[in-house]
């Protein structure tokens, strides 16, 4: 399913025309937004589907409910070609269907990376990942909240600017910067030839 929602986000890329190189370039400059829609959503499908596969890796055993959250990540995933083609509509929308447009976008992403985080609790929970380290979880934790919170904080801010997309790529940074340089500063505050938890 992954590998075809993918496949279906490349089908959709306008193919360059012209018989010059600067007729072929000008087309490429003229579908970039097309080409950054793509590359935004390989990565947001990328990354999803990895934590995922971290994520299975230690089940023992499924249910009913994990089976569910489960078919509701898949759909957020086969939806997201549909959604980058409303990023890239032709036409000059307003701020309101701009703001709906990207907005719709941002809140499958947040649906995908909740219905990832509901699965890690729902396994750690009913003990379905015995064999799943406690630093693991915690990073795949960390792998849910990020997602959510730079898709989430923008859906709002898409009714007041264009740019809210910024978040998408802002808060993952900002967030890394401060995990690592949390990580550094306990690792100096431990004393010498003690090692790390």
């Amino acid at each position: 399913m992954v590998a075809i929602a993918i496949t279906l986000l490349a089908i959709e890329l306008p193919v360059p025309e012209g018989n010059t190189v600067h007729l072929l370039w000008l087309q490429v400059r003229h579908n970039d937004g097309h080409y950054a829609a793509f590359l935004i959503s390989f990565v947001a499908i990328a990354a999803a589907w990895s934590s995922h596969h971290d994520l299975f890796r230690y089940v023992k055993r499924t249910d009913a409910r994990l089976r569910s959250l489960n078919m509701a990540w898949l759909l957020t995933i086969v939806i997201t070609p549909f959604a980058t083609r409303l990023l890239t509509a032709s036409g000059h929308p307003t701020l309101d269907t701009h703001a709906l447009r990207f907005g719709f976008y941002a809140l499958i992403q947040l649906l995908e990376s909740v219905a990832q985080f509901a699965m890690l609790k729902h396994m750690t929970a009913r003990g379905q990942a015995p064999d799943a380290p406690r630093p693991v979880v915690n990073a795949m934790g960390w792998q849910t909240w990020i997602p959510m919170a730079a898709f989430g904080l923008s859906i709002p801010f898409f009714f007041v600017t264009t740019y809210a997309w910024v978040f998408w790529f802002a808060v993952p940074l900002v967030v890394g910067r401060l995990r690592h340089r949390g990580h550094r500063s306990s690792g100096q505050s431990r004393p010498p030839g003690t090692p790390a938890a």
